[in-house]
Formats: C-alpha cells, structure tokens, sequence
C-alpha cells in the first residue's frame, strides 16, 4: 500500500461515495414522503382526527361534543398534541372582492401546542383565553383585503338556526405560516367568541366537531381505536381526509423510486467499474507475494490489515462528506431525518 497509495485513496474514495450515495437516495425517497405529508398535517389537519359523528358526514357544526375530562386525560396521555376545535364556514365580502374561509374557535392555550402559530405572527400578538370577538387571520388573506392589525372584518355566516348572520370582528394579529393557501382559507377565534356567533349564547364546557392530533405517524391508528372505541367517535387520518393528496403522494413517491432507482444502478456500476480494475492489479499482486514463497497465513493476514484499513479510511471519508451534506440541508431544509433517527435539523 505503501507503493501504490493512489490506488487506496482511490478505492478509498469509491467505497465512501457509494456508501454515501446509497444513504442518500435511500434519504431522499423517505424524506420527499414525509415532506410531504408534513405539508398536509401541518394545515390543521393533524395525522388524525377525532370527528363527532354528525360533523364527520355532514360537515354540519350545530351539534357538538364536549370535552369531558376522561376524553382530555386519554389525549394527553396518548398523543404528542392535540387541539378541539369548534368549525364555521363563511366568507368575507368587501369591495376588494371576496373568499371563502373557515373559522375555527379554538382553546388557544392547546392550539398552542399543536401548531406553532403563535411563533409566526409577523403582526399584532396571537389570540389568548381573554380575546373577545378578536380574530387572527393569515398573511395571504391580509394582503388580498388590505386588512391591518386593529382594523374590523365583517364575517357572514349561517348560524345554527339556518339564519344569515354577520359579524364585526377586531383583527388581533397576523400570521404567515404554512402556504398561501392555508393562510387565506383559516380564521382563528377563541371558542366563546365562536359560540356566540354560532349559538347566539356561551357555554362553559369546552366543545369541539373535532379533535385534530398529532402522533409520530399513521402507524398509531390501531393504539387509537383501541384507546378511544368507547367514546363514539369517527376517526380519521390525514389520508381520508385528503384522498387527492394521498393518491398524488403515492404517485409521486413511485416516479421517484423508479428515477432513484435508475440513478442507484448507474452510480453502483460507474464506481464498481474502477474498483474492479484496482482489485485485479491487486490479485496479480497477491499472486507474486505466492510466487516469491509468502506463506498463505501472511497472505491473509496482509489481507486482513487491508480490509481493516480500507474500513477506515472509507469511513473516515464518508463520514466527512456526509457531514457536509448534511450541513448543506441543514441551510437548505431538505429533509434527510430518515438518517438521522427522525429528527429534522432547521
């Protein structure tokens, strides 16, 4: 090795880039999946939800659960987070032109737990349990209404007698989270201030038409029919409630594959290829050591001390680029957690 070094720091090399280039196709195709689905948890979706029967085939709001404290205690216990969630269809109507949107009354002090809004807002502050008749809306639907902090929105909805209602609401607070779309289409008011618009009366129970959660993936869903069967409940995962989404996932995650793939095999036989040449001067060397009289036991305890040379230069080399690999997503946010034990580096 002394007399041909090129040729170590060569296999070296092709060993560690095709270690690394395995890592990272194998990466890549698990962080896009879970890219992905991150995108569509993250929009109030949550991996599951628990849905009160009525509300889960009809969309309808005017009979709502409460939240006792048995159901509160399981979802503690069970679940990374979670936030009730009391749901009302609208829209708003102004010279500047008009949108569909969702108002969703909220316990802001869970909703803080479940998704970070409240580390987004880029105006005004986030909603608390004192906020009466306050709204926070997104950064899309402010611009698309010129709405600033401090200024009043007029909210129509139906209530839960079918009458046609409006409301003046004060904006509390903007925020710029998620997509364009999510911030457009997502109102947020506190649970009093949504049943009072809804029921025209405040109750002191917690209500909800549903309970999004977060849990560490889809595999969890046999834990939570078995903990919650007797709650009556419908639940559902992000992928019932997003069946469009979840087909283009799926088509997505296949088309890569399939590209990865091809990648992978041209990768493998551009760095066999050289390595295999390398390995046969290093067989004709091997045979001159047995043509000059080297015993078999030196034979293989020179093979031996190169096998564990090579192992660590290898490693020592694709540890390093690896590290600088993931100190490039570190700056670019592509997900590679899937090599390091889940967690996501921002």
């Amino acid at each position: 090795m002394k007399r041909n070094p090129g040729r170590v720091v060569f296999v070296s090399l092709c060993v560690s880039l095709a270690v690394i280039a395995s890592l990272w196709i194998y990466a890549f195709i698990r962080g896009f999946g879970s890219a992905v689905e991150k995108a569509v948890v993250t929009t109030n979706t949550g991996f599951f939800q628990f849905q009160e029967p009525r509300f889960a085939r009809t969309t309808d709001s005017s009979t709502p659960y409460v939240l006792n404290s048995t159901l509160e205690q399981k979802l503690k216990s069970t679940t990374i987070s979670f936030s009730p969630e009391l749901v009302l269809d609208g829209n708003i109507v102004t010279p500047e032109g008009a949108t569909a949107l969702r108002a969703l009354g909220i316990i802001p002090s869970l909703h803080k737990k479940f998704l970070p809004l409240a580390r987004k807002m880029i105006a005004g502050s986030f909603l608390d349990e004192k906020s009466d008749n306050e709204v926070v809306i997104g950064q899309e639907l402010a611009h698309f209404f010129n709405f600033k902090v401090g200024e009043q929105l007029v909210l129509n909805y139906q209530d839960n007698k079918g009458e046609l209602s409006s409301e003046i609401l004060t904006i509390k607070g903007i925020f710029h989270y998620n997509s364009r779309s999510f911030e457009k289409k997502n109102l947020y008011l506190t649970q009093n201030t949504w049943q009072k618009l809804f029921f025209r009366s405040l109750r002191s129970e917690i209500l909800y038409n549903r309970i999004p959660i977060m849990t560490k993936d889809l595999s969890a869903r046999k834990q939570l029919e078995k903990n919650f069967f007797d709650h009556h409940l419908v639940l559902k995962s992000w992928k019932e409630m997003n069946p469009e989404m979840a087909v283009i996932n799926e088509f997505q995650m296949i088309v890569i594959q399939m590209f990865f793939i091809i990648v992978a095999i041209a990768v493998i036989l551009t760095i066999l290829n050289p390595v295999q040449m390398a390995w046969q001067e290093r067989v004709k060397e091997l045979r001159l050591l047995t043509i000059l009289g080297i015993s078999p036991m030196d034979i293989w305890i020179i093979g031996l001390y190169e096998v564990i040379l090579m192992i660590f230069v290898s490693g020592m080399t694709a540890v390093v680029v690896l590290g600088v690999v993931l100190g490039i997503q570190s700056k670019t946010g592509v997900d590679f957690s899937a090599i390091h034990q889940g967690v996501h580096i921002e």
